[in-house]
């Protein structure tokens, strides 16, 4: 007497195959989560801002469907990308024509006006009307003329600065034209101070701040383990 047991291997194999696939693409679209979080928190950690960071952008493909060979990527483009290059290696900056980078401190603020707005009731706050701190958006911003005063640098080198007077510090420690009436008024004596807004020099070296392979390795490693998580459910 015999017992004949027969499978219906196509049919099988296909079923593993779609099980496969789901598993793979769970878990790739998982992993590229993960790298697209680690890029960001790397990006804000070294820019020290929260819309840089959001430049990134993560795909899975194929698009709305599993596949075995599932593959997902984590890019960032355009501006922001030329941008965050900068923390990849070392740089070293340069200003053109024996000119100045002038570096903002914290009297100098985040934002000053464009040019061409100033004279319009414009402030930073109005739509269009605000940029990044150059010292000609802060003299626009405050109506204070930014006094030069330069300094030679150790080892030969050379720098300067771009100093307000009869200023006082308002909100955030931003430095505005001084007021003999008012709050606190009386701590910056009767013509107020001079608070250096700008520092001048004629090139900056940055340091390599991120490393994008560690992060791909990491992302890599986990998405690896996922697969075996998933699989073994």
């Amino acid at each position: 007497m015999r017992a004949k047991v027969s499978i219906e291997a196509e049919g099988l194999a296909a079923e593993i195959e779609k099980e496969l696939a789901r598993d793979v693409t769970a878990s790739v679209r998982e992993g590229t989560e993960t790298l697209k979080g680690l890029l960001r928190g790397a990006t804000e950690r070294a820019f020290k801002g929260n819309r840089l960071p959001k430049a990134w952008r993560g795909k899975v493909y194929p698009q709305g469907q599993d596949s075995v060979d599932a593959a997902g990527y984590v890019a960032v483009r355009g501006s922001a990308a030329a941008i965050i290059e900068t923390a990849l290696k070392a740089t070293i900056i340069r200003a053109g024509g024996g000119r100045w980078l002038a570096i903002p401190t914290e009297a100098a603020g985040k934002f000053g006006l464009k040019r061409g707005a100033n004279g319009m009731g414009a402030t930073v706050n109005k739509r269009g009307a605000r940029e990044r701190i150059t010292p000609g958006g802060f003299e626009r911003r405050t109506g204070m003329k930014l006094r030069f005063q330069y300094e030679g640098g150790k080892k030969g080198g050379r720098r300067a600065f771009l100093i307000a007077d009869q200023a006082m510090l308002g909100p955030g420690r931003v430095a505005r034209p001084y007021r003999s009436k008012g709050r606190g008024s009386r701590l910056y004596g009767p013509a107020g101070q001079s608070f250096v807004a700008f520092i001048l020099v004629p090139q900056i070296t940055t340091q390599k701040r991120m490393d994008l392979d560690t992060l791909a390795e990491q992302a890599g490693s986990k998405t690896a383990g996922l697969i075996v998580t998933h699989r073994s459910r």
